[in-house]
């Protein structure tokens, strides 16, 4: 790993030790005025829940969902959706239908100084048609955290198990996930960019080919420590990680049929936070991030990166953040190089198939990107909501490349007609180009891809504990035609997708559990 970012982890992580001990040291002088707030878990009145800091992964609570207290909140739902193309092909144009049966659970517990949060959501698609199959849907997010006066240390797990890409909620039916036909994607299944405040610690599956069932998972540690009231630092490490199942077991991904790139993920991140008046905040973020690929020969990425953000918040009612700053990204993968009697030459190309007059060299380059971040999110009325989120980083690729620059855009409202009625919008956008020069054959050489989706749906409660939903989504899946490397068979092809669903589901009450 990174020198420098060891070194700078490790300095914070003193400066944050110093800052703790002083703080107690004063408040055992009866001097407690320049303490930050007790944090208290969900309570919306604290700092930590209002406004955290916008180096942060905690986003401001609009309202508790079941007031602040422990709670169990089951939830079933059944819906059977008609589809154009259920598989994601270039060349199937067939109308079938798809069965879901799906089930979640939501667990908050608030102990007074380590509150958990969990949300599950798990069930079964079955895709019928001539090559009927049932797939398994699981997501897990979970967070444990463990506070002190001016401060938290937290422990976040983000699990899925999918049979296609997140982004656009094609595993549930699309029109945003939303079976209750409200929110903005419940359980975090947006494709990591649902609040956008997630920053680089997401690993999200933008767009898929057919249908292969993927792990992902983001482990994340981070410490959030109050200096002052109105300053704080924010130290993060996360480990990610996506899995394809069914991939050929070779060496290299790269010249095999149908593979998809695994990746790993390691990212160290610091941040200053400072408050400059009641509504605004400003921060600066320095992160670290490895991008590993086992067993494909793509290379590796290893990026460094510098932010400047500011946030303006509205206690109950707005949650605005923008920002950015520049990448410097070190990339390191084989490339074949061309023997002749008078010298070698680069040739530019994945090293696939070596040969004495063709050998893999190692070829290190470096190279200056940007980055930047948006989020809005806004409590128009108690009828209305409305969510935009921007986000450009380094991804893993999506199993389609070794690493890719991202932009992700993503607007959804929610708008209640009547007591029972709501309706809802939904649309994103996403667009990848590869860093590095191998491509996992399922992509064949292609430069970029892009997929893009709008949706809706309509919802009504039908009585104390019954509500049914529908919804329409269309989504769009291309490889880009320019930069395609070899003799690719898939650049500039693309697919469409139409999805017409509609559902029954079930909601009792949460159980208290104190």
């Amino acid at each position: 790993m990174n020198k420098l970012a060891i070194q700078i982890a490790f300095a914070l992580l003193l400066l944050v030790a110093h800052a703790h001990r002083t703080s107690a040291q004063a408040s055992g002088g009866q001097n407690t005025s320049g303490a930050a707030p007790a944090a208290t878990g969900l309570d919306t009145t604290t700092q930590m829940t209002e406004n955290p800091p916008l180096s942060g992964l905690d986003e401001p609570t609009f309202e508790p969902g079941y007031g602040a207290r422990s709670y169990l909140a089951p939830k079933a739902e059944v819906s059977e959706s008609v589809n154009s193309n259920a598989t994601n092909e270039f060349s199937n144009t067939n109308i079938t239908t798809t069965s879901r049966a799906l089930g979640s659970v939501e667990l908050q517990k608030l102990w007074k100084m380590h509150p958990l949060a969990v949300d599950y959501v798990g069930g079964v698609d079955w895709y019928n048609g001539p090559r009927s199959h049932v797939y398994q849907v699981h997501s897990l997010a979970a967070t444990q955290r463990f506070l002190w006066r001016t401060g938290q240390f937290a422990l976040r797990d983000s699990f899925s198990y999918l049979p296609e890409g997140a982004f656009g909620f094609g595993s549930f039916g699309g029109a945003g996930g939303a079976s209750g036909g409200g929110g903005f994607g419940g359980g975090g299944l947006g494709g990591g960019v649902t609040g956008g405040t997630g920053g680089i610690f997401t690993n999200g599956q933008f767009g898929s080919v057919g249908t292969r069932p993927r792990i992902t998972n983001m482990a994340i540690a981070d410490v959030t420590q109050y200096l002052s009231p109105r300053s704080s630092m924010v130290l993060s490490a996360g480990y990610g990680l996506t899995h394809f199942l069914n991939n050929p077991q070779t060496s290299s991904c790269a010249s095999t049929a149908g593979c998809y790139f695994n990746s790993q993920e390691t990212i160290l991140q610091a941040g200053y936070n400072r408050q400059i008046s009641r509504q605004n905040q400003v921060s600066v973020v320095y992160a670290f991030e490895e991008l590993h690929f086992p067993t494909s020969s793509a290379g590796s990425l290893n990026v460094n990166l510098l932010q400047l953000l500011f946030g303006h918040r509205i206690s109950g009612k707005l949650d605005f953040l923008i920002g950015g700053g520049p990448e410097w990204v070190h990339r390191s993968q084989s490339e074949e190089e061309l023997v002749t009697p008078t010298g070698t030459f680069p040739l530019g190309l994945p090293c696939l198939h070596p040969t004495v007059l063709t050998p893999c060299v190692v070829v290190k380059s470096s190279f200056l990107a940007g980055s930047a971040r948006a989020s809005l999110r806004y409590h128009w009325s108690a009828r209305t909501e409305l969510l935009l989120t921007y986000l450009r980083y380094i991804s893993p690729g999506s199993g389609f490349f070794g690493g890719a620059n991202t932009n992700v855009v993503r607007f959804a409202a929610t708008h209640s007609l009547a007591r029972r009625w709501n309706v809802t919008a939904d649309t994103g956008y996403s667009r990848s180009s590869r860093l590095l020069t191998a491509t996992a054959s399922i992509a064949t050489g292609s430069a970029n891809y892009h997929y893009w989706y709008v949706g809706g749906g309509v919802h009504r409660q039908l009585g104390r504990y019954f509500g049914a939903f529908a919804s329409y989504q269309y989504n769009a899946f291309g490889f880009g035609s320019n930069g395609c490397t070899g003799t690719s068979s898939v650049c500039g092809r693309s697919y469409g997708r139409n999805v017409g669903l509609i559902g029954l589901h079930w909601t009792p009450h949460p159980i208290r559990l104190d």
